[in-house]
């Protein structure tokens, strides 16, 4: 061959395979999510259809070629008679099927978190005050994908103080003026299923949506109702805005079960099921995006579309969102326990017996109870179980019926001991109430 021929030859193939690469680094980004997600198949929740299918909806995600994992919060149920903690749980169920695209999962708190101590220790690191997860505590946070910005928010105002929340909101996208923003969190704006009608949960997002449609974004995403739903884009009063609306998908399919539902659709929405589980794939262009929603293996349902971008948003002087707190904060607060008290202090161990805990905690926590029973002719308590309540700060009740995995407590005088746990690890003093249980 020609010397010449033979040099065009390589430039040629050299230029290829330098357009090629250049392809592949240019590629859209494609992100996956859905909520609801894993639960133990020996004690499932209480709900309908199949039950904790969160193997099957993981497959959907490992080498799917991801750029981010975007699980809408409720990640891991637990059953009221279950033995181990949040943490304990999400290991042996989330983690091994869901936890396989842990480097990449941005999540959300949902309201099957506890006190979000596992969640984070999970996510971020143990006792770790920031992270992938947000800030403990909080778990609002924001990133860029692509030419589109993301928005993780906590929408559990009931344990959060979400007009903070609103305002680091407004300031985050004053600060990102992207061509195209994305914004998820648990609780549905919108929803014909589970919770849809719920006007306390519909007041906590209402402000998010809000900003949102202010500064002309395109997609939220929730969980929290047990289906996939896709709405019409909407304005910030609900009405449908073809211009400069919002999209709305609901992806509560992440395989723990379903909530039924669906009967009646509300006004703009355009697609629902809650027969399938699976997961809804974005693909993220420059100012355009693209869904589908992938069920699981051997199901069939499907639904994908496109929309465009709103463009910029008009700059807004606001001030800039506070810097999250630096890795290095520890928090060395211990909770406090007070005001324990007891509806009865002698109860029989029936159908409609027992007594309730009535206590109040400084700070969200887990409280854990150990019942002792005072060994018969002495002063002393041997240990015969315990249990755990999910405290949010200020006054809370825990009914104890008697019972403890199971079993009835036997005649005989009882000794309780409360210590609370925060979200860093930090215990409280222990405070103990005595009780008696009688013969039937």
């Amino acid at each position: 061959m020609p010397p010449l021929r033979h040099l065009l030859l390589v430039l040629a193939a050299s230029v290829a395979v330098m357009a090629s690469a250049g392809g592949e680094a240019a590629a859209d980004p494609v992100i996956a999510a859905a909520g609801d997600i894993s639960c133990d198949e020996e004690n499932p929740e209480e709900g309908t259809g199949e039950f904790c299918r969160q193997k099957e909806t993981s497959d959907l995600l490992v080498g799917a070629g991801l750029s981010a994992v975007l699980p809408l919060g409720d990640l891991q149920y637990r059953s009221s008679g279950a033995c181990c903690s949040l943490f304990e749980k999400i290991m042996a169920y989330y983690d091994p099927t869901w936890g396989r695209v842990k480097s990449i999962s941005r999540p959300v708190i949902g309201n099957h978190e506890g006190t979000w101590t596992g969640y984070f220790d999970y996510f971020n690191g143990m006792g770790a005050a920031n992270g992938p997860a947000g800030p403990r505590g909080k778990g609002y946070y924001s990133f860029d994908l692509g030419s589109w910005h993301l928005i993780a928010l906590n929408s559990n105002c009931d344990k959060l103080d979400c007009a903070e929340e609103e305002r680091w909101l407004r300031a985050d996208l004053a600060a990102h003026p992207t061509g195209c923003t994305l914004a998820y969190w648990h609780y549905p704006r919108y929803s014909s299923g589970h919770d849809g009608d719920n006007a306390t949960l519909l007041g906590y997002v209402q402000p998010f949506w809000q900003a949102l449609y202010d500064a002309q974004a395109e997609v939220v995403l929730s969980g929290h109702s047990h289906d996939y739903e896709r709405f019409a884009p909407l304005s910030a009063d609900g009405d449908v805005d073809r211009e400069r609306g919002i999209r709305q998908f609901v992806v509560g399919t992440g395989g723990a079960y379903f909530t039924g539902g669906l009967g009646t659709l509300i006004p703009n929405s355009e697609v629902s099921q809650n027969d399938d589980f699976g997961i809804l794939r974005l693909t993220l262009h420059q100012a355009s995006y693209d869904w589908r929603f992938v069920p699981i293996a051997g199901k069939t349902f499907s639904d994908s579309g496109s929309g465009s971008c709103h463009g910029p948003s008009p700059a807004v002087p606001v001030t800039p969102p506070p810097s999250p707190p630096p890795a290095s904060a520890v928090d060395r607060t211990a909770p406090v326990i007070s005001n324990l008290s007891l509806s009865r202090k002698r109860f029989r161990v029936r159908r409609r017996g027992g007594t309730t805990f009535r206590y109040t905690v400084s700070e969200i926590s887990a409280v854990k109870f150990r019942i002792k029973r005072r060994v018969a002719g002495g002063s002393r308590y041997r240990s015969v179980g315990t249990f755990t309540d999910q405290a949010v700060a200020g006054r809370n009740k825990r009914r104890f019926r008697g019972r403890l995995r199971g079993k009835r407590l036997r005649p005989g005088a009882y000794r309780a001991g409360l210590v609370a746990v925060d979200f860093v690890g930090n215990r409280s003093r222990p405070k103990r109430v005595s009780f008696r249980v009688v013969r039937r």
